[in-house]
């Protein structure tokens, strides 16, 4: 049915465990494609819809009743309506981000579960930078198989809320990818558990999105077919999709396969333009893509061996470049994906300036669903404006032109735009240039008042900075809120495992009170004090405290957003600041002033 071989040597491997790899490099399944073929009625074979179980004969399984199907595949395949014009070819979209999980592992993972169940595992440990992670756990809870799951410190929350939920048990490595593969491997070997991720198995479900490309096109072979590399394994498996459809006489040729990543962690695309036959390793990597992000690629060696038995290409991506097409396919085509789905498009913009792509039938490969890691997308974006709900307060920005403005905005965040007070001119023509919205004199002034109160803190202005200076000058005129609640001063006194000591001073409708109060923190220390300060007669209740922060270091900037609770009264307000008490304090203000007088 099939057998295990060394991918390098082509010779035959085994293992007395369930850890499917060689220390000096992957195993290839080896399917019998004359088995297969005789399995397989080549005219009711092409006419039956793109659905997993139709691969079944494809696959390492020796009973089909015993395949882990949460109804993976049969992704969709969308045609460009607006993209593909701009560089004249015939452009599609594979939505990989359509799976049980939101992404391409699922295809993989029915394979592997189902590899583990029938060997008797007791359970499956596995190494991921998130995708995979949330894969295996769903897969491992429909097979009834314990899931651990060792991850690098930093995986996207969003992608260790679905591994959690599945059940699945999380380790996070103070380290990076390679740290948690090579853990996990020896925690496989040491204790007898199925060793899930890119290795020989899942190869096996990541070509049957190969198939599903050729079925749904029907039959009609791609020019060009773009896939995000991390550890290599799912352009490989693409790769060995075509190529066992090529033999078996279904198509007449394989498409090239473009293998895109990030510049910051362009292993397998650095040595594929050198040239090697072998992977070279980085120290390190840079890159927003966190799905992307492999230092050392496990799959490697079957990702430049897909590149050049195809006559393909590699293309690296700058993280600017990746940002700019992720949101071009949401803003375009309706299509938000990872964004290493992004970096698909942004790979074929840069080739068509040296390939001509008229005419050519493209498809590109989205990996991901785009709410796996929102957070990228959220970094360079305008936070939406709150108001009173009045229909005047939204007529009120609409005719100022607030809504003609970037919603992202593609620059280096960190750039440091001002160090001394600027000009009310200099302001209003930074707002033009760099946000593309014209505001009134009256918010320009509020710009102006914050970047002053920013400087003062010692805290230079950089453009993620400004982004959220204006956000909160014109969130503040929008609700044309009335002074009412004054925060006049404030004092905050804390130490090492001592209790947070605050008092403020405030002003309630020209009316000067004060208050002490103490917390675990000392922001809780501040709202006790307020709390104090306000007395029965104005009391609250804080429902929520949110703090966001948008750039690095030490100095960064603090967008604090908090709700205040008044006689079954809720309202919202916003700080922004360096200094977290100081943008908790604006946001109160901000909150308690909106209560209704």
């Amino acid at each position: 049915m099939y057998r295990l071989v060394d991918y390098i040597t082509q010779k035959p491997v085994s293992t007395d465990n369930l850890v499917f790899t060689g220390l000096e490099g992957p195993w290839e399944v080896k399917v019998d494609l004359d088995r297969v073929k005789s399995l397989v009625n080549h005219d009711y074979f092409r006419a039956s819809p793109p659905l997993a179980s139709k691969y079944l004969p494809f696959l390492p399984i020796q009973k089909y009743g015993n395949f882990i199907s949460l109804k993976e595949g049969n992704t969709p395949l969308i045609q460009s309506r607006v993209l593909g014009e701009k560089i004249g070819a015939d452009l599609y979209f594979k939505m990989e981000s359509k799976g049980p999980t939101g992404s391409f592992k699922d295809r993989g993972s029915a394979v592997e579960l189902t590899v583990a169940k029938e060997k008797g595992a007791k359970a499956i440990v596995v190494a991921s930078t998130g995708n995979m992670a949330a894969s295996c756990a769903c897969y491992a809870a429909a097979a009834q198989i314990p899931c651990f799951v060792f991850v690098p410190e930093g995986v996207p929350s969003s992608k260790l809320a679905q591994v959690i939920s599945y059940g699945g048990r999380i380790v996070q490595i103070k380290g990076n990818y390679n740290d948690a593969a090579r853990m996990a491997r020896e925690a496989a070997d040491k204790l007898g558990f199925y060793l899930a991720g890119d290795y020989a198995f899942r190869v096996e479900g990541a070509k049957t999105a190969a198939f599903e490309v050729i079925d749904q096109l029907y039959y009609q072979v791609p020019d060009y077919v773009v896939v995000p590399m991390g550890c290599g394994t799912n352009i490989a498996g693409y790769a060995k999709g075509f190529e066992e459809y090529h033999r078996l006489g279904f198509i007449d040729r394989v498409p090239a396969l473009i293998g895109v990543q990030a510049e910051g962690a362009s292993t397998i695309v650095a040595s594929f333009n050198r040239g090697e036959k072998e992977v070279t390793p980085l120290s390190s990597v840079s890159t927003l893509a966190s799905a992307i992000a492999i230092a050392d690629p496990l799959d490697g060696k079957k990702a430049l061996d897909a590149l050049y038995n195809t006559g393909g290409a590699g293309i690296a991506l700058t993280d600017r470049e990746m940002l700019e097409s992720q949101y071009m396919m949401s803003r375009e085509e309706g299509i938000f994906t990872e964004l290493s789905g992004g970096a698909t498009y942004a790979a074929l913009r840069k080739l068509s300036e040296t390939t001509d792509l008229k005419g050519k039938r493209i498809v590109c490969v989205m990996c991901g669903d785009g709410l796996k890691d929102p957070t990228t997308v959220l970094k360079i974006s305008v936070k939406p404006p709150s108001i009173q709900p009045t229909v005047d307060d939204f007529i009120s920005l609409y005719d100022r032109g607030f809504f003609e403005g970037k919603t992202v905005s593609f620059v280096d965040r960190t750039e440091t735009l001002f160090t001394d007070t600027p000009s009310p001119k200099d302001l209003k023509l930074a707002v033009k240039n760099l946000l593309e919205i014209e505001l009134a004199p009256e918010l320009i002034g509020r710009v102006h008042e914050l970047v002053d109160k920013f400087l003062k803190k010692g805290k230079s202005i950089s453009y993620a900075d400004f982004q959220d200076i204006v956000q909160d000058a014109t969130e503040v005129t929008a609700v044309d809120q009335k002074r009412f609640f004054h925060v006049k001063d404030f004092d905050v006194k804390t130490g090492k495992d001592r209790q947070p000591k605050a008092s403020v001073v405030i002003e309630v409708d020209k009316e000067e009170h004060q208050g002490k109060g103490t917390g675990v923190g000392p922001v809780d220390a501040l709202i006790a004090a307020l709390r104090n300060a306000c007395g029965e007669k104005l009391r609250f209740e804080l429902t929520s405290y949110d703090v966001n922060i948008r750039s690095q270091g030490a100095d960064a900037v603090v967008y604090v957003e908090l709700k205040l609770r008044q006689n079954g009264v809720v309202t919202v307000g916003a700080g922004v600041s360096p200094d977290i008490i100081q943008a908790s304090i604006e946001a109160f203000e901000e909150a308690y002033n909106a209560f209704p007088k």
